[in-house]
């Protein structure tokens, strides 16, 4: 596999400016793959703890997918912990997909947020995969929506505080949020994901989402954004193509994911990062390493900030 990866404009810092374009195909015989690089940029130093939120540009985006598999490469790839935080309901969450050891869940970790004393303590909360990531599970009970938009579980001061206490604990932590709570975590994201799925309706779904995002006073974190285009085959190119060029110049960069049975959506069971094709597993190696470094050269809103 070769990855092609054009970059229009760079800060003095190196961190991609306005655009990243990141292209998965084959390559041929002799030719670099990249890998080396794409895992340099996945291992990049961070300063401090960084937030990663991930949403769906239309339902069936593969947004769960897509958080569930870069949280599996970074953890991976780097030496600090990652968390995935499953604020998601349905029969297709990202806790479906792995193997759950803890029978706690993100309801009762809001609920225990005084107890917890140390990463100990928080490591109750959590689900260990084989790749090192750590899951905060969602629930899966027929409350669970309704427990989700409960303002006084789910308070914009008990968000404050659950996002602090994972700051002290985990180095990068991605959430994969329900839409009813998305635009309350968004002020929190230091990079935002976007997914949408390789199909004739990606450019209207990709378009309606960024305007929405500016809508909501989100337009820098649109400008930084990435942009992960699910599922891409060569008979969806058409609608790839036209989905990209909505977003070109409109947020960082652009990440194509091929097709992968392993992925295909509905599919029941844990998902296995080792059973993926080696173009898919470039492709989200490629995308933990466009997060990484840009993550290092981001600035974090304050507290001040995210409280307006």
């Amino acid at each position: 596999m070769r990855r092609v990866e054009s970059v229009v404009g760079r800060d003095q810092s190196g961190g991609w400016r306005r655009l990243a374009q990141v292209v998965v195909g084959s390559g041929g015989p002799g030719r670099g793959d990249g890998a080396d690089s794409d895992e340099a940029r996945a291992r990049t130093p961070l300063t401090g703890s960084r937030r990663v939120v991930v949403l769906g540009c239309t339902g069936g985006a593969g947004q769960t997918t897509t958080a569930l598999m870069l949280g599996h490469t970074l953890a991976r790839h780097r030496e600090d912990r990652v968390l995935a935080v499953d604020a998601n309901v349905g029969d297709h969450t990202l806790t479906s997909r792995v193997p759950v050891d803890s029978p706690e869940t993100l309801t009762s970790l809001l609920a225990g947020l005084d107890g917890v004393n140390g990463y100990l303590g928080m490591r109750a909360y959590t689900t260990r995969c084989e790749s090192g990531l750590e899951v905060v599970a969602s629930d899966s009970d027929a409350a669970a929506s309704r427990r989700l938009a409960d303002r006084g579980l789910f308070s914009d001061q008990r968000l404050a505080q659950t996002v602090r206490l994972l700051d002290r604990h985990y180095r990068l932590v991605l959430m994969d949020p329900a839409a009813a709570v998305a635009a309350r975590m968004l002020p929190y994201a230091d990079q935002l994901i976007l997914v949408a799925p390789a199909s004739e309706d990606a450019p209207d779904a990709v378009a309606m989402t960024l305007d929405w995002l500016d809508g909501h006073g989100s337009t820098e974190l649109r400008r930084r954004g990435i942009l992960v285009i699910n599922g891409v085959s060569r008979r969806s190119m058409g609608g790839v193509e036209q989905a990209e060029a909505v977003a070109r110049g409109r947020c960082r960069a652009i990440v194509r994911v091929p097709w992968d049975d392993e992925l295909t959506p509905g599919r029941p069971g844990a998902a296995d990062p080792a059973h993926l094709r080696a173009g898919t597993r470039r492709a989200y190696l490629a995308l933990a390493g466009v997060v990484a470094s840009g993550l290092a050269v981001a600035s974090r809103p304050s507290e001040e900030e995210v409280a307006q």
